[in-house]
């Protein structure tokens, strides 16, 4: 587990960064406590605990490339790419995949915005970021190593969903995320390791 945990924060919510091997993604960046300039920031959407603006321009560079949903238009019009759900996007070093990200029996996040999740590889390792959502049918046709799942149970998915995802999308370690402000708890998400029979990385918030 050590090496696929390698270079990875976790913020706040949803705020993930991944520095490996000379390259840093961020998604959703919010909460940062340090500088720095990432090669690919990814939005999944725009509820202000996912989209921080001075948190974006405080990760982006010259060469940063900025993607979002493409309901995120008026929002945010100088990003590099918008996406929508089943968008693949082909940069220099990455390949990225656009899915669906929503809530099924909940209005927080509803199918007909748009919003994302995202899979991508660097270095030989592929990353699901699954943004805020409950457990789709979509997930069993991504593939990937690492899988952010959000563990919160209200307004997203909750634990045993989770482990599911993971199981559906073949995950070898799943990142906990979006728990503990304040729905889920410490207890809840340790019983990940009970439930899912890969790994399961706890991390510490940084943000």
């Amino acid at each position: 587990m050590g090496d696929l945990l390698d270079g990875i924060t976790w913020f706040r919510g949803s705020s993930v960064r991944i520095r490996r091997n000379g390259v840093e993604v961020h998604v959703d960046p919010l909460g940062l406590n340090e500088a720095s300039q990432a090669d690919l920031v990814l939005l999944t959407h725009p509820h202000y605990d996912n989209f921080s603006e001075d948190d974006i321009e405080r990760v982006r560079g010259p060469e940063t490339v900025l993607v979002a949903p493409s309901s995120m238009k008026k929002l945010l019009a100088d990003a590099d790419h918008f996406m929508r759900p089943g968008d693949m996007l082909q940069l220099d070093g990455f390949d990225v995949l656009a899915v669906p990200a929503h809530n099924v029996d909940k209005k927080f996040h509803t199918q007909d915005n748009g919003w994302l999740g995202y899979v991508f590889t660097i270095e030989g390792t592929t990353y699901y970021h699954a943004g805020d959502t409950d457990f789709l049918p979509a997930m069993f046709g991504i593939r990937c190593d690492v899988a952010f799942l959000p563990c919160g149970g209200h307004y997203t998915m909750g634990v045993d969903d989770a482990a599911k995802a993971a199981e559906a999308c073949g995950a070898q370690l799943i990142v906990p995320i979006h728990w503990g402000e304040p729905h889920g708890t410490l207890e809840d998400v340790e019983r990940l390791a009970e439930i899912f029979p890969h790994e399961v990385g706890i991390l510490e918030r940084e943000g």
